[in-house]
């Protein structure tokens, strides 16, 4: 069933293989200068692949698709900042002079949770993405999360009733390579709209709370984040 989920987001979510964020591509040469600038030169393909996938072996710049963490559904060619985050997370890059927010939207191989990922495109420097950092280990602390990218719906596909209503947990981290300017946030929930609640007696440790609950979609979409900022540094090693 997995499969087809390429095909589908192709069909139903609109998405255009050679769409690009930007039609003046340029070619510098050097992994420094590339990195601030590799969001709107690479095709939206590239920047948000098919899936996302561990490399078939660590002298390879292929993925292994049958060990594939993550399967796209569709690109959201909305670049606003503000439109493509969540309300607390728009608030925190308000100030940082943010150029872009670009989104996909992914389905685990179960096709059981669906995830949107945000890529926020931040001034060059280390200080704004120090500043998110520090914004993230401090939602990091709280029950409930409150970092999160604003899902995007793709048609047709399972991820088509996607929505802010239906997210269960977010997550964020500062991409960890130098020349890459950029902090990544996801938001996860269920593809059938099961919403995060208190869980009954010993499994719930916050009788007051959905935290318990809500952990296991943190942790997804931390993963999506985690996987995505993997997939981006090798992008910028395959393309600079």
């Amino acid at each position: 069933m997995l499969g087809v989920f390429g095909t589908l987001a192709l069909l139903g979510g609109g998405f255009v293989l050679n769409h690009a964020y930007s039609n003046h591509s340029q070619v510098i040469p050097n992994r420094t200068g590339y990195g601030p600038t590799m969001w709107r030169n690479e095709p939206a393909e590239k920047l948000f692949p098919e899936v996302l996938a561990p490399l078939k072996s660590p002298a390879s710049d292929e993925v292994d698709p049958e060990r594939a963490t993550w399967h796209r559904l569709g690109v959201s060619e909305d670049t606003d900042c503000a439109a493509g985050l969540n309300k607390v997370t728009a608030a925190a890059v308000a100030n940082l002079d943010c150029e872009a927010v670009l989104r996909a939207t992914y389905v685990d191989p179960t096709g059981n949770t669906v995830g949107t990922v945000a890529l926020i495109v931040l001034p060059e420097g280390e200080s704004a993405k120090t500043g998110m950092t520090t914004f993230f280990e401090k939602d990091a602390d709280e029950l409930d999360p409150q970092v999160g990218a604003k899902p995007y719906a793709v048609p047709g596909t399972l991820a088509a009733e996607w929505s802010g209503a239906r997210s269960n947990g977010g997550a964020g981290v500062a991409v960890t390579d130098l020349s890459l300017p950029y902090v990544l946030v996801a938001s996860t929930g269920a593809v059938d709209g099961r919403k995060a609640g208190r869980l009954p007696g010993e499994w719930g440790s916050q009788s007051w709370s959905a935290g318990d609950d809500r952990a296991p979609w943190r942790g997804a979409a931390k993963a999506l984040c985690d996987d995505m900022n993997t997939h981006l540094a090798n992008l910028l090693m395959e393309s600079s």
